[in-house]
């Protein structure tokens, strides 16, 4: 009796692993079955999207959306909707994604978009790409056109895939919360044009770690509505640093708060710890901190601009209030011999501004300096260049 019980269990405890193969592969959605050629030539835009259709209406704890390695896909403009009827859904990029040249897609100011999907993975397992094909875009700088665009999305992780030479912005986040982008890498070149590798817009909790991010823009762009936003660990350059704005555009009210950028790599870059918001505006930007920064061979190591202009546009008095700014441990080389910059408005809207420990000399020998106006604060600790109007 014992000897059948056993042999039951065991045959029971096998036939429930084979069901649970089965569940598991049926959860795995693969373009390839959605008739998707993979050839980089043919378009593959509609098999994406029935298997996303597929993948977001599956039930059950999780499904899979699976692009294959060594395969090629050209897909055109696609927005992936939610929500989906799984707790988690995984776009398992393993092969290459690539856009159609500029033409095609002009009308659309995105390439690729997840909205209102909560519980979202996209991961590339080292070898996944987004070729945003940017060059057919570049000579028109007036567009604004993203590769990969979060919006009113929750609970988000984009890791360990590349994306190179996006259109304009490799990857936006819009109105999102709690989203997670690790392990990345992002390249365009250096002169081209608005190639943000990072920009989080209107959305909180949001983490950029461990990336290398260089580009023909900011690594990383913060704009306005934002707040809890980290950015750690990333090596930035080519570029023009880590920026918190532009803010105030046309005399808005935006607001930005509660930003920690550290241990970052600025290499070769035109800026690096970067606060810029435009004349005219309102609102306020406050608990930003800088920490353990290295800069190597930086234009402009450490820049608060609030006199940021359009040449179209008027000046205006007045500017977004910035406050509670620090520095802390802040290294390296800078290009020029002007390595930190506090340029404020007189309109006293630079207050608590700190600085601990800084020593950021030329990188080609002779002595660095700051250039300050109207800015309030305070330093402590070894600070070279000597910051004159602050205490």
């Amino acid at each position: 009796m014992g000897i059948i019980s056993i042999r039951t269990g065991t045959l029971l405890l096998a036939g429930l692993a084979w069901c649970g193969v089965l569940v598991a592969a049926a959860g795995v959605f693969n373009v390839k079955d959605y008739a998707a050629r993979g050839h980089g030539t043919t378009d593959d835009t509609k098999a994406f999207m029935d298997a996303w259709t597929a993948a977001c209406g599956a039930r059950g704890w999780s499904a899979t959306l699976l692009v294959p390695a060594a395969k090629s896909f050209l897909v055109g403009p696609t927005r992936f909707s939610g929500p989906c009827a799984s707790s988690r859904i995984t776009v398992q990029v393993m092969g290459t994604i690539t856009a159609p040249p500029a033409r095609p897609w002009s009308e659309k100011n995105y390439w690729l978009m997840f909205y209102q999907v909560h519980g979202l993975t996209v991961t590339g397992g080292s070898t996944g790409l987004l070729d945003g094909r940017g060059g057919t875009w570049w000579g028109d700088k007036c567009k604004r056109h993203a590769a990969l665009v979060v919006m009113n999305c929750a609970d988000v992780e984009l890791s360990q895939f590349s994306s190179k030479n996006s259109p304009q912005m490799h990857i936006a986040v819009c109105q999102s919360s709690k989203v997670h982008l690790t392990q990345l890498t992002i390249t365009a070149p250096w002169d081209s044009p608005n190639t943000d590798g990072v920009h989080v817009d209107r959305s909180q909790d949001v983490r950029v770690t461990r990336s290398t991010i260089g580009t023909g823009d900011d690594c990383v762009s913060i704009g306005p509505g934002s707040r809890f936003v980290t950015v750690d660990g990333i090596v930035c350059g080519p570029g023009h640093g880590v920026s918190v704005g532009s803010l105030g555009r046309k005399g808005a009210t935006e607001s930005v708060e509660y930003i920690d950028v550290k241990n970052v790599q600025f290499i070769n870059t035109a800026n690096g710890a970067r606060i810029k918001t435009w004349q005219g505006g309102k609102g306020y930007a406050k608990s930003i901190s800088f920490t353990d920064i290295k800069f190597t061979n930086v234009d402009h190591p450490v820049v608060i601009n609030q006199f940021y202009v359009d040449r179209h546009d008027v000046p205006n008095m007045g500017a977004v209030a910035l406050s509670n700014i620090t520095y802390t441990n802040l290294k390296g080389t800078s290009r020029y011999k002007t390595a930190v910059e506090f340029d404020c408005s007189e309109s006293g809207s630079c207050t608590n501004i700190h600085v601990n420990s800084v020593a950021i000399t030329a990188a080609y020998g002779g002595e660095t300096v700051a250039r300050c106006q109207n800015a309030q604060g305070d330093t402590s600790g070894y600070v070279y260049p000597k910051i004159p109007c602050l205490r």
